[in-house]
Formats: C-alpha cells, sequence, structure tokens
C-alpha cells in the first residue's frame, strides 16, 4: 500500500464516527476477506467455522467498486487502522459538559423571559369602569387591546354580551359598547366614565379615547375622572361598578343612610341627584372641563415661568451695573 493511499485511508478513519456494532460487523468482514485472500494466495483453506460465509460473498472482479486488500499486507499492517473503527466517540470533557449545561440554561432562561414578556404584555395595565345603568368594566393590556371584562350587572352583562369586544382594540370596542348603550340613554342619562392607571400619559390617552368614543353626538353626558387601585378593589368586593361605588362611597361618608344593594340598583343619573337633593359634592367632573381647567393652569404656569426669567435676568443685569460702579469708585 503506497504511503499517499495510507493517509487517506487514516484520514477516512479519523473522520468516522460509526456506531459500535457496526464497526465491530466490519471489522469482522475485513478479517473475513484478509483471511480468505491468505488462505487463497498460499494454497491454504479458510479455518473451519468460516467456510460457509465466505462462500456466500461474490467473487471481486474488474467490475466490483470495492477496493480489494492486497495478499502481502502482514496481519500487522492492520490493526493501526482497524483499531481506529473500531474506538467508540470520546466521552465530552467536564469542561464541554459545563459549556452545554450552561448554554441549555442560557436557553431556557430565553425561554421564559418571552413567555414571562408576553405574559407582561398580555396582562391588563388599565382598567376602565363604564357606568350608566348597565355597569361594566374593561382590562386593557399594552397593546391597547381588551384582555378581560367584566359585568356588575344584568344589564351590564346585556352590553358586553351585545358588543362583543373581548381581544377588540380599546377604540372599537368603545364603538360597539357606545352602540349598545342606546337603548340605555336617555336624555338626561349620564354616562360615567373611570380611568384606573398608573401611567398618567397612557391614563390621558385612554380618557381622550373614551370621551370621544361615547360621546361623539357631544352632548357632554360623558363624565371621566380617575380612580386608585385601592378604590378599583374596593369596587370589585363590593361588586360595583367603579363609577356608581365612587358615588355610593361619598354619600355614606357624608352621612347618608344607603345599602351598596341600593346604590348599585339605581342609575348614575339618579345617584347624582341624590347626592345633589342632599348637598354631596360629589367628585364627579366633566373630562372636557378638567381638560381646559388643565390648560389654563399648564398656560398660568409657563407665564409665571417666562416672569421669573425675566425677574432673574433683570436682577442679574442690575447686579452688573452695580458691580461696574463699585470697580470704578474704587479705581478713582
Amino acid at each position: 500500500m503506497t504511503d499517499d493511499v495510507k493517509r487517506r485511508l487514516q484520514d477516512a478513519f479519523d473522520n468516522a464516527h460509526v456506531p459500535a456494532d457496526l464497526a465491530e460487523r466490519t471489522l469482522e468482514r475485513i478479517e473475513q476477506i484478509r483471511t480468505a485472500d491468505q488462505a487463497g494466495g498460499s494454497g491454504q483453506t479458510a479455518p473451519a467455522g468460516r467456510t460457509h460465509k465466505l462462500a456466500e460473498q461474490p467473487a471481486a472482479d474488474e467490475h466490483d467498486p470495492s477496493p480489494s486488500i492486497p495478499q502481502h499486507r502482514k496481519a500487522s499492517d492492520d490493526q493501526p487502522h482497524l483499531s481506529l473503527v473500531a474506538q467508540k466517540r470520546p466521552a465530552a470533557s467536564p469542561q464541554r459538559r459545563r459549556h452545554i449545561v450552561l448554554a441549555a440554561a442560557a436557553c431556557l432562561l430565553l425561554v421564559l423571559l418571552g413567555i414571562g414578556g408576553v405574559a407582561w404584555a398580555s396582562t391588563p395595565y388599565a382598567y376602565i369602569g363604564i357606568d350608566v345603568n348597565p355597569s361594566l368594566e374593561l382590562g386593557i393590556n399594552r397593546f391597547d387591546c381588551v384582555a378581560d371584562t367584566r359585568a356588575y350587572n344584568k344589564d351590564g352583562e346585556q352590553v358586553l354580551q351585545q358588543a362583543d369586544v373581548q381581544g377588540k382594540s380599546y377604540e372599537e370596542a368603545l364603538a360597539a359598547i357606545d352602540d349598545a348603550l342606546q337603548d340605555y340613554l336617555t336624555q338626561d342619562a349620564v354616562i360615567e366614565l373611570t380611568i384606573v392607571c398608573d401611567d398618567r400619559d397612557a391614563a390621558a390617552r385612554l380618557e381622550s379615547t373614551g370621551v370621544h368614543c361615547l360621546d361623539t353626538d357631544q352632548t357632554g353626558q360623558v363624565h371621566c375622572s380617575h380612580a386608585s387601585e385601592a378604590e378599583h378593589h374596593e369596587a370589585s368586593d363590593h361588586d360595583m361598578g367603579l363609577g356608581k361605588y365612587r358615588i355610593y362611597r361619598q354619600l355614606v361618608d357624608a352621612g347618608m343612610s344607603i345599602s351598596a344593594e341600593d346604590a348599585e340598583s339605581m342609575t348614575m343619573r339618579e345617584l347624582l341627584d341624590l347626592a345633589q337633593q342632599h348637598g354631596v359634592g360629589v367628585a364627579v367632573h366633566d373630562s372636557r372641563d378638567e381638560e381646559e381647567h388643565l390648560h389654563r393652569d399648564q398656560e398660568a404656569t409657563a407665564a409665571a415661568g417666562e416672569d421669573a426669567e425675566h425677574e432673574s435676568a433683570g436682577n442679574a443685569l442690575e447686579t452688573g451695573h452695580a458691580h461696574r460702579r463699585h470697580t470704578s469708585a474704587s479705581l478713582d
């Protein structure tokens, strides 16, 4: 065998990774062929017990693609190459196993973060209470879609069933609810929109969209207010819409004898009229009035800031003049 052939066979065996049983069968077959070639070249017969196996194999000819093994090859020449085939894949080193474990842990962490991220984005970050006589609530997720709904009375259940808002965008859901509320919107009806959201910018955006969708005819019948998470939980514990619950609490705090059941059965207009009759000032406001008031406050703050800036500049200029006069007097 030439050195080039030996090298190529050596490389082939080095790069081969075969199962142990396949390697064993291959070795056995090579040994059979080698023994047969040696027996044929020397005029000797193959050892007993192997003759029937060799007879089953077709004789090699010029068309046989498998390479023949030279007869003059010694058994000692085969041992280094044959042992390479039979070698099993070496076990991973402790360092390699550690890398594999760390990689698997990193993949698991990414999966958990992905699942957690989806849960975070899908969980409501804001709640919108809508009270007329129907009392219902929408949970809005980070995609500004309805992720949760709750009805606090039978009318609320009917509105939610008719509007079918689950999964809709916030604006689409409010438009559908506005259509479903038409049967309850008498001439003096009041829609109380209550926002529960810690993000001030998001709360302002939710309020603006809510008023725009529920007060399409610009009648001013939509009142909007903001509530804390604690008030939200209290209203839920009393099984009352958030808007009605806030009026109920103010009536009770003012000393009125009214049960939660009685307050829940009343419309928002009836609750407001009751508070007015007993001289109870309720913290309900028209969102457009507050927006205008907030705009006036911002303008006043900006004006005060400009006045303060001008005054500060004037003081600095006067200080400079005084310093120059003092310096001139010293030189004289």
